[in-house]
């Protein structure tokens, strides 16, 4: 019986010191951290390594903290693949320094790594843009370079420059627009006020938010008073030579709601005179009920005319058949003119004008200024009258067409 259960207690003390071998699990007391790889961003980073260890590892983890000293400190659990250790830091600041060691533990004891590596996370890249220059100022305009200088990691879907008379103007003011993207970009900035200061920064516009540079400041020069003139195209009426609030066939000059006669920092049914907040509360100019106070006015009256206001004498809006009578009698060449985008049109006897693109503007913008130009006619669009007919035009095209009247466009005045 004695041989029996000496028999028995060596095959168990075998086969314990066996499994004990093959699992190696022991206690673990030494540590060494190889192939370390620590890979930052702005506000987290990416830590790799493998261990070298005297028992079996169950559990790693990363401690990170601010000091070395580890008074306080964060950790993230470690994931294993084939002998890789990895894990994810969250909820760091940028461009900071940080400091990490590593815990390995199984059922029986935990060991801290010796050696503490630090690295630090990434300075962000902002949107950043400047402001360059402000230049040729005159009583009514002015051009405004800026620069897209770092987009920030996120593409820049809009740039160009805001202004206004008081300081540190936003896109809520007044704003010109200039494409999208990286790089240098110029704004004409018109319908200005002669002998006024303005403030103006350029902006950009990214998933990030909106990023503005300094601000600067420019004052309009004292009116220039312009004597109208007119071209004979071989038309039924005469043509004047610019548009109204300029003084230069080039100019944008004055943008002008329809049935209005100045212009004004917002254009929308808000702030339109011949409504009542809305474009089915027409109060004059309207053929039907649906739209307002009908009173089948189609034409402008002279005292809502903005040419005849403006300018005085027999100068006036076109009508759309004298517009349809520009458009289908002249020759339309598309070209620019002291560095202004428009349409020379010339007539069946050699003599010609020229028509700025000037764009439009609604609430506090001025858009496509420099690529399509929008020129009210007097005539009323009948069908929907909250409507008005206007010329429009790019660089591939001439045509009518007919806009909410509450819009900012430019006039081009005629005379007998």
């Amino acid at each position: 019986m004695k041989k029996i259960y000496s028999i028995l207690l060596c095959i168990g003390l075998v086969a314990s010191f066996v499994a004990c071998e093959k699992d190696k699990d022991f206690a673990l007391t030494t540590l060494s951290v190889a192939n370390e790889t620590i890979t930052p961003w702005y506000e987290s980073a990416q830590v790799s390594c493998s261990f070298k260890a005297d028992a079996t590892i169950s559990e790693a983890c990363v401690q990170y903290a601010l000091s070395s000293s580890f008074v306080e400190y964060k950790t993230a659990e470690m994931a294993e693949e084939k002998g890789v250790y990895s894990a994810q830091l969250t909820d760091l600041q940028s461009d900071t320094m940080y400091y990490v060691r590593y815990v390995v533990s199984n059922k029986y004891s935990q060991v801290v790594s010796e050696a503490v590596v630090d690295f630090r996370t990434l300075q962000p890249v902002v949107l950043k843009v400047v402001t360059k220059e402000v230049k040729d100022v005159d009583d009514q305009s002015a051009t405004v370079q800026g620069e897209v200088t770092s987009d920030g990691g996120a593409e820049v879907t809009e740039r160009g420059v805001v202004y206004g008379t008081s300081e540190n103007p936003t896109v809520g003011n007044s704003k010109v627009t200039s494409g999208a993207g990286i790089g240098a970009f110029t704004c004409n900035l018109t319908g200005l006020q002669p002998n006024t200061k303005y403030y103006v920064r350029v902006y950009a516009v990214n998933s990030q938010g909106t990023a503005y540079g300094e601000q600067v400041s420019f004052t309009t020069l004292e009116e220039v008073s312009a004597t109208p003139e007119y071209v004979d195209l071989g038309l039924s009426v005469k043509w004047a030579t610019f548009n109204v609030g300029a003084t230069k066939p080039e100019e944008y000059g004055d943008y002008f709601a329809w049935g209005e006669t100045e212009p004004k920092e917002v254009y929308n049914w808000s702030t339109y005179k011949w409504c009542k907040g809305s474009e089915k509360s027409q109060t004059k100019y309207c053929t039907s009920s649906s739209y307002g106070t009908v009173d089948n006015k189609t034409v402008l009256e002279a005292a809502d005319d903005a040419a005849r206001a403006n300018w005085g004498g027999s100068w006036r809006m076109p009508t759309k058949a004298e517009q349809d009578e520009l458009r289908n009698n002249c020759t339309w060449t598309w070209t620019t003119q002291n560095g202004v985008n428009g349409y020379k049109v010339t007539g069946t006897n050699g003599n010609s004008i020229f028509l700025p693109a000037a764009g439009y503007r609604y609430v506090s913008s001025l858009s496509l200024a420099g690529s399509r130009g929008y020129y009210w006619s007097s005539s009323l669009y009948t069908g929907s009258p909250y409507f008005a007919y206007y010329l429009y035009f790019n660089s591939r095209f001439v045509d009518w067409s007919y806009n909410y009247r509450c819009y900012g466009q430019s006039v081009r005045p005629v005379c007998p």
